[in-house]
C-alpha cells in the first residue's frame, strides 16, 4: 500500500494541509472509508473499524467486507475522533482525528503486527483550513479569527478566491455567477433567498446564523456528486456546533460607531456618516444525558441608528434636498389642518435590528442510530426609503419598516442497518413571512411645491404587498457498500407553498402642482388600482409548487491511488395551480398565459476524479451539469401579473375635492365595473430549465520553496463553464409587430397597434454565455504560528442576461441590449477579470497559555463591467410620433437600456440636436476610447470601473477568566486599515449596475434616423462613490468562554 503525502491517511502518514480526498453532499455531517491490508499486505476480511467522538462519547462500530472496504457515515463533524482497527492479525489506533463537513475522511491502513501495535496522532491538532481553488473548508477558529465586520457568514466566504463580496448590498458572486444563483445551508436548512427579492442572498434583513453557532463552513463551486443539486453559483454549507458531554459556553459584546471611523472623503468633498451599531450574544452547550442525549443554544441581537442623510433645504442634514424649510413646514401644516393627517418629519433616524436563536439536539439513540434536531429563529427589521436624492424630500410618513422572519425547523435520523448499509431520513419546515408596512397609512402623495417636491403618506408600492413562503422537505438517503463501491442513493420531496401579494396603490396615489392647489384639495393627478372586486387579496399570488429529485451515485476506490465518481440526479416540477387565463392576451400573442411549468425535468449527469499520482501531486477533476438557484418570483410573476381581475387607472387634470385618506372615489368605481383585461408576465409554454455544464480540472502539489520553506502547497485549477437554456424575457406582443429598422440596419422598430400594453414571457434566451475560471494559490503553515495562503484568479465571463430583478417588467426592461426580444451575448456584469488575495495569520503564546491571533486580509481586485446606454427622451420637441423612441422600440416598456450605436463623423444614421451637441459627443467618445466602435453598436461590458483594494485587520488577546479553564478575550477589527494608513488609499468608487448614460436619444420615424442629444460629460468609469467602505471603521469588542 503506497503512502501520499496529499492523502489524508495512509498506514501512519499524516495529513499535509487538511486536503480532503474525496467529497460527499451530506448537507450536516462527514464520513470515514477506506480498505485495511493486514501485516502481510492483503486485504484484512472483517476487521473491525471503532469509531469514537470523544467530546459526546459516540461510537460508531463498522467491520470491513470482502475486499477490505469499510465505509461510515453520518459521523458528527470536528473532532477530535479516535479510530481503533482491529484486526485478525495487527492492529492500529489513530488518535487526534478531526473531519470536515461533507467530506470523506480517507483511511487507508496497512495493520501493524500484534507485537508491534502503536498509537498514531493524525494531525494533532484541528485541520488547517483548506482553500484550494474552488473549494474552500473554514474551521471554528477560522471563522472566530477572520477579520469579519459586519459578522456575516460572507465574510468568512470571501476567503475563497473565486469569491468576490460587493459594495452594492453585499452580494456575493462566486466564479462570476448572479449571485441569486448560490446555495447557502446551515444544519441542512436553506439560509438562500430563493423567493428573490433580496439583493443580499438572504431571506432575512441581516445574515440569519450568528457566526458564534457555527462550527465549520465549506464552499464548493462543482462537487461532482449527485446528490447536489439548486444552484448555478456556488454551494455554501455550514453546520452548527453541537454540545459534548463538558458544559460549556460563551457571551460577547461588540460595538461601533462613528467615532472609531474616518470620515470618506470623494477628491475634496467630505462626507460625514453617523451610526451606532451594537450586537452581543451568548452561547452555552452541554449534556442532557452523558454520552447520550446533549444540547446546544445561542443567541444575539444587533442593535443600530443610522444617520440621517438628507434633509431640506437649510436643514442641518449633510445632504439636501431641493424643498426648503419652509415648504416643509407648510405641507406639514396643510396636511394636518385641510387633512386631518400627520405628514411625518424628515430627522427621524432610521433603525435597523436584528434577533437570532438557535437550539440544536444530539440523541445518540444507540450504537448504530443517532439522530438530531434544529430550531432556528430570526427576526429583523429595517427602516427603509428615505430621501435618496435631492429632487424629492421623502418625509417619515413615505418610509417602511421591512419585518422578515424565519422559523426552522430540521430533523435528521442517521442510521447504520449494518456494515455495509446506512440511511439518513431528514424532514425540514421553514417558514419565511414577510411585511412591509409603511409609517403612513393614507394614499402616496406628492407635492410640487415651488423650491422641490415633497413626498407624504404610504408609498404606492407598499399599499398591498406581504410575501408569506413556507417549504417542507423531506429526504431519504442510502448509503451501500460493495466490494470497492460505495453506492448512493436517494429521493428528496420539497413542496413549496407561496402566498404573494404586491399591487401598487391600493390606498390611491394623488400628485399636487402646488402647495396651494394642496391646501384647496385640486390635484393634477389620481391614481388607483385594486382587484375588482376591491379586496387587495384577491389579486394575489397563491400557488404550491412540488419538487421531487430522485439520485444514483458510485464513488469507486479503483486503486489506492485513484477514486472514480459516476452520478446520475433526475429533477421534476409538479404543480396543480395556474395562472388566471387571459382570454385578450391569448388573442394578442396566441400564447396561453396558464403555463405553471407541471411536468417540466432535467436530467443531471456528474462524474469526477482524483488520481494521487505521486506521493507530492493529487490530480483532479469533473465533468458535470447543474440546475438550479433560479428565483422562484420569475414564476410567481405569472400568477400575480395574469391581467386579469384587476384593474389600474392613471389620469391626469384638475381633480376637485380630494382626500388624501382614501383613493379617489371615481377611479374606485371605475376598478369595480372594469371589464378591461391588462397586459400579463407569463411562462412560454416550451420553458426549458436553465441549467450550466462545468468541466474542471486541478491539481495540488507540495513543493519546497528556497528560502520560503517546504511543502508549500500549490493548487492551480482551470473551469470551463458552458450556460444552457439561460432566462430570459420577451414581450409577446410584438411578435409579427415589426414594421422596419433603424436606418443603420441594426435596430427593429415596431408598429404596435395594442399601444403600451405588454405581455412578458419568461422563456430560453436561445444564446448563453460562457466562462472561463483560472486560479492559482499558494498555501503554507510554519511552526512559529505564521500562516499564509496566496492566490490570484482570472476570470472571463459572458452572459446573455444578467436577471437582477425579481419582477418580469425590469428584467425585461433593463437588459441593456440592441433589440429587447432578442438575446445578445457580451461580457457578464458579474466578470470580476482579476482577483488578488493573501491571507496572513499569525497564533503565539506571549503569555503562556494565553494565545494572542493577529489576522489579515488583503484584496486586490479589478472592477466591474460598465455598459453604457442610451436614455429616450423627447430630445427635439417632436409631437406625435418619434416623441420619445420608446413607441417605436418597445411599446409599453419605457426603461433606459438601449446599447448606443456609435457614429463616424458625418454619418448619415444620426444626427444632432446642436453643433455643440455633436462636437460634445465625439469630444466624449474619444475620450472614453469609445470611438474605435464607430459605425457599429458598442459591445457589452466595453469598459470597467476602477480597481479596488481592501485591507482588513483583526487582534484578539486572550485573558485570564474568572476560574480555572476560562478565558476572556479582547479584540478589535479594522475595516480598511488601508484607508487609516494613507486617507488617500482604500476608496471604493464603481456602478450599481455597471450601466452609465451615454447620450439622450430619440428616433425619427420618416427615415429611422436616430437623434443624438446632451451627450454626457462624465468620463469616469463610475457613477457611484461608495461612501461606508471608503473610510475606515474600528469595531471593539470582548468575549468570555467557559
Amino acid at each position: 500500500m503506497k503512502n501520499h503525502r496529499l492523502s489524508l491517511i495512509t498506514g501512519a502518514v499524516v495529513l499535509a494541509l487538511g486536503l480532503s480526498t474525496s467529497a460527499m453532499a451530506n448537507d450536516t455531517s462527514s464520513a470515514i472509508r477506506g480498505s485495511i491490508l493486514n501485516p502481510a499486505g492483503q486485504s484484512s476480511v472483517n476487521a473491525k473499524v471503532e469509531i469514537v467522538h470523544l467530546p459526546s462519547g459516540t461510537k460508531t462500530t463498522t467491520t470491513t467486507n470482502d475486499s477490505g472496504s469499510f465505509s461510515s457515515k453520518g459521523l458528527r463533524v470536528g473532532g477530535p475522533y479516535k479510530v481503533t482497527v482491529t484486526g485478525k492479525d495487527g492492529a492500529n489506533t489513530y488518535n487526534d482525528v478531526y473531519l470536515t463537513l461533507g467530506d470523506t475522511f480517507k483511511l487507508n491502513v496497512q495493520l501493524d503486527p500484534k507485537e508491534q501495535i502503536e498509537r498514531i496522532s493524525v494531525t494533532g491538532s484541528q485541520i488547517l483550513s483548506g482553500n484550494i481553488g474552488s473549494s474552500s473548508y473554514f474551521s471554528s477558529d477560522d471563522i472566530t479569527n477572520a477579520p469579519s465586520f459586519d459578522r456575516d457568514i460572507k465574510d468568512i466566504i470571501r476567503n475563497n478566491p473565486l469569491a468576490v463580496l460587493s459594495s452594492k448590498d453585499g452580494e456575493l458572486s462566486v466564479a462570476g455567477t448572479n449571485p441569486r444563483f448560490n446555495s447557502i445551508s446551515v444544519d441542512g436548512i436553506g439560509q438562500n433567498d430563493d423567493f428573490g427579492l433580496n439583493a443580499n442572498g438572504y431571506p432575512t434583513t441581516r445574515s440569519p446564523i450568528s457566526l458564534e453557532a457555527i462550527d465549520q463552513v465549506t464552499i464548493d463551486v462543482s462537487p461532482f456528486n449527485a446528490q447536489d443539486s439548486g444552484f448555478q453559483g456556488a454551494k455554501i454549507n455550514a453546520v452548527t456546533k453541537s454540545g459534548g458531554n463538558e458544559y460549556s459556553g460563551s457571551f460577547f459584546y461588540e460595538t461601533q460607531n462613528d467615532g472609531m471611523a474616518g470620515t470618506p472623503k470623494d477628491g475634496e468633498n467630505e462626507i460625514p456618516t453617523e451610526f451606532d451599531e451594537t450586537t452581543y450574544g451568548a452561547t452555552f452547550g452541554g449534556a442532557i444525558i452523558k454520552d447520550e442525549l446533549f444540547f446546544f443554544a445561542s443567541y444575539e441581537f444587533y442593535d443600530a441608528t443610522s444617520p440621517v442623510e438628507w434633509g431640506p433645504e437649510g436643514g442641518s442634514a449633510p445632504n439636501e434636498a431641493d424643498a426648503s424649510v419652509a415648504d416643509y413646514n407648510e405641507v406639514r401644516r396643510i396636511a394636518e389642518e385641510v387633512y386631518g393627517v400627520d405628514a411625518g418629519v424628515w430627522d427621524l433616524a432610521p433603525k435597523t435590528d436584528d434577533e437570532k436563536f438557535l437550539l440544536k439536539l444530539d440523541w445518540n439513540i444507540n450504537d448504530d442510530h443517532r439522530a438530531a434536531f434544529t430550531y432556528q429563529y430570526n427576526k429583523g427589521n429595517r427602516t427603509a426609503n428615505q430621501t435618496s436624492f435631492s429632487g424629492e424630500l421623502r418625509l417619515s410618513t413615505h418610509w417602511y419598516n421591512r419585518v422578515e422572519e424565519l422559523n426552522n425547523y430540521a430533523f435528521k435520523l442517521y442510521s447504520d442497518w449494518n456494515d455495509d448499509f446506512s440511511t439518513q431520513l431528514s424532514l425540514t419546515y421553514l417558514d419565511n413571512p414577510t411585511t412591509q408596512a409603511s409609517l403612513g397609512n393614507y394614499a402616496d402623495t406628492v407635492i410640487q411645491t415651488e423650491s422641490g417636491n415633497i413626498a407624504i403618506g404610504a408609498d404606492h408600492s407598499r399599499h398591498s404587498n406581504e410575501l408569506n413562503k413556507k417549504t417542507f422537505i423531506v429526504g431519504l438517503d442510502g448509503d451501500y457498500l460493495i466490494d470497492d463501491h460505495s453506492l448512493s442513493f436517494g429521493y428528496q420531496f420539497k413542496r413549496l407553498d407561496i402566498f404573494n401579494l404586491f399591487l401598487q396603490n391600493t390606498k390611491g396615489d394623488y400628485t399636487f402642482d402646488s402647495l396651494e392647489d394642496f391646501e384647496n384639495r385640486i390635484a393634477e393627478r389620481v391614481i388607483y388600482q385594486n382587484a375588482t372586486s376591491l379586496n387587495p387579496s384577491d389579486a394575489a399570488a397563491e400557488f404550491v409548487r412540488d419538487e421531487h429529485a430522485l439520485y444514483i451515485h458510485d464513488e469507486w476506490a479503483f486503486s489506492d491511488d485513484l477514486t472514480l465518481d459516476f452520478g446520475l440526479r433526475y429533477e421534476r416540477l409538479a404543480s396543480d395551480d395556474s395562472p388566471a387565463f387571459n382570454s385578450q392576451a391569448f388573442d394578442r400573442t396566441g400564447y396561453d398565459n396558464t403555463e405553471n411549468l407541471d411536468g417540466v425535468d432535467i436530467f443531471l449527469p456528474r462524474f469526477g476524479f482524483n488520481w494521487d499520482a505521486s506521493e507530492d501531486l493529487v490530480v483532479r477533476g469533473g465533468i458535470g451539469r447543474f440546475s438550479g438557484g433560479q428565483p422562484t418570483v420569475w414564476i410567481s410573476n405569472a400568477y400575480s401579473n395574469p391581467g386579469v381581475g384587476r384593474a389600474r387607472f392613471d389620469e391626469r387634470g384638475t381633480f376637485t375635492d380630494v382626500d388624501i385618506k382614501v383613493p379617489y372615489q371615481p377611479l374606485v368605481d371605475q376598478v369595480a365595473g372594469s371589464e378591461i383585461f391588462a397586459g400579463t408576465n407569463f411562462t412560454d409554454p416550451s420553458y426549458d430549465l436553465p441549467s450550466d455544464w462545468r468541466y474542471q480540472i486541478a491539481a495540488d502539489y507540495l513543493i519546497d520553496i528556497p528560502f520560503i520553506g517546504e511543502d508549500v502547497l500549490w493548487t492551480t485549477e482551470f473551469m470551463y463553464k458552458k450556460a444552457e437554456n439561460t432566462s430570459f424575457w420577451q414581450d409577446a406582443s410584438l411578435f409579427g409587430d415589426e414594421s422596419g429598422t433603424t436606418s443603420d440596419g441594426g435596430r427593429i422598430l415596431y408598429d404596435d397597434a395594442d399601444g403600451n400594453t405588454t405581455d412578458l414571457m419568461l422563456t430560453n434566451a436561445g444564446k448563453d454565455g460562457t466562462s472561463k475560471i483560472f486560479s492559482t494559490v499558494l498555501s503554507k503553515a510554519w511552526d512559529n504560528g505564521v500562516s499564509v495562503t496566496t492566490s490570484y484568479t482570472n476570470q472571463d465571463v459572458t452572459d446573455a442576461h444578467p436577471s437582477t430583478s425579481s419582477t418580469a417588467g425590469s428584467n425585461y426592461g433593463f437588459n441593456t441590449t440592441i433589440n429587447r426580444n432578442e438575446a445578445l451575448v457580451g461580457r457578464s456584469s458579474f466578470e470580476t477579470e482579476h482577483r488578488f488575495v493573501v491571507n496572513l495569520g499569525f497564533k503565539h503564546e506571549f503569555v503562556e497559555g494565553y494565545n494572542t491571533n493577529v489576522n489579515v486580509f488583503f484584496e486586490r481586485r479589478s472592477g466591474k463591467p460598465i455598459t453604457y446606454y442610451l436614455d429616450g427622451n423627447d430630445v427635439d420637441g417632436r409631437n406625435g410620433p418619434g416623441r420619445d423612441p420608446y413607441g417605436l422600440l418597445s411599446p409599453g416598456t419605457f426603461s433606459d437600456s438601449f446599447l448606443p450605436y456609435i457614429p463616424s463623423p458625418g454619418d448619415d444614421n444620426v444626427r444632432f440636436t446642436s453643433p455643440e451637441a455633436e462636437a460634445d459627443f465625439f469630444k466624449s467618445i474619444n475620450t472614453l476610447g469609445l470611438d474605435k466602435y464607430a459605425g457599429g453598436y458598442l459591445p457589452k461590458g466595453v469598459s470597467t470601473t476602477p480597481w479596488v483594494t481592501t485591507l482588513d485587520l483583526s487582534i484578539r488577546q486572550e485573558i485570564p477568566g474568572f476560574m480555572n479553564d476560562h478565558k476572556g478575550i479582547f479584540y478589535f477589527t479594522v475595516d480598511n486599515l488601508l484607508n487609516m494608513i494613507y486617507s488617500t488609499k482604500g476608496k471604493v468608487r464603481g456602478s450599481d449596475f455597471g450601466t452609465i448614460e451615454l447620450a439622450e436619444f430619440t428616433i425619427d420615424p420618416d427615415n429611422g434616423q436616430y437623434v443624438y442629444h446632451r451627450p454626457t460629460s462624465n468620463t469616469n468609469n463610475y457613477d457611484k462613490f461608495y461612501t461606508e467602505d471608503s473610510t475606515w471603521r474600528v469595531k471593539v469588542g470582548v468575549s468570555y468562554k467557559f
